[in-house]
């Protein structure tokens, strides 16, 4: 068994013994400890906890330090916890816990639970999770939902985990979000989401969105995207960056 510096086999059997007391401040110092220091064996241990505890701080521990240490039994937990436990944060927790499953879980899989979700914070650290996963295969399916979803708050975290994705069909829709009619939050991801990707071909659009658009967040979000890329570039300035670009699109359209 391999140990941690600072983690003692003197300190972890003592925090294991601390599992059991009254006390519930010291069973989630012990809870934390365990999952802090990477004491991988503790997973059967910090299982049975999470069954029988009643108080709602060490359970959202639990979760956590289970998320960190993986193994047998660690996944069913953790999706279980994010349907049907009845503290947000301990569900919260889950969520954010499935990133460091990766081995075990795929972005299709939260896909279902993003769907099912009705609460905002919960959805926007499944986005997170889903999109720390990074797999592009997802994105047809994700397109295919964002395009059949009426919910608006449902849609812009589709959206937001499209634009993650530097492909062809993230870059048509993006454009396309953003037209004047589209609503102002899925204009702003769409905003956002071209500053990420860091394509070129953008320049002209978002000079146009911040120029044009109506929003001032989201033009202040277009020119910091330009302004950030233009001096990456080594241009003086957001116009000549511009003008630039404009003038070397005429030429190869020559």
């Amino acid at each position: 068994m391999v140990l941690l510096i600072g983690m003692s086999n003197k300190n972890i059997q003592r925090n294991i013994e601390l599992l059991k007391d009254s006390d519930p401040i010291k069973r989630r110092a012990a809870v934390e400890a365990l999952g802090r220091h990477m004491f991988r064996a503790a997973t059967p241990l910090l299982l049975d906890l999470f069954k029988t505890e009643s108080s709602v701080e060490v359970r959202r521990a639990i979760i956590m330090s289970l998320a960190l240490l993986g193994g047998n039994g660690v996944l069913p937990v953790l999706l279980d916890t994010i349907k049907n436990d009845s503290d947000l944060e301990t569900r919260r927790n889950a969520a954010g816990g499935l990133r460091f499953l990766g081995n075990l879980i795929q972005s299709e899989d939260i896909i279902p639970l993003l769907l099912a979700e009705k609460d905002d914070d919960i959805r926007n650290v499944l986005v997170g999770t889903i999109t720390y996963l990074r797999e592009e295969k997802i994105v047809p399916e994700i397109l295919g939902l964002y395009r059949k979803e009426t919910d608006k708050k449902l849609k812009a975290c589709l959206l937001e985990i499209i634009g993650a994705f530097d492909t062809p069909k993230t870059k048509e829709l993006l454009i396309k979000c953003l037209k004047p009619e589209i609503d102002d939050d899925l204009r702003l991801i769409a905003t956002l989401a071209m500053g990420k990707i860091d394509d070129v071909s953008f320049i002209p659009i978002l000079y146009n969105v911040y120029k044009e658009d109506t929003n001032e967040k989201i033009r202040e979000v277009a020119y910091k995207t330009l302004d950030e890329l233009s001096i990456a570039l080594h241009y003086h300035s957001v116009e000549h960056m511009v003008q630039d670009y404009l003038e070397k699109e005429q030429t190869k359209a020559k």
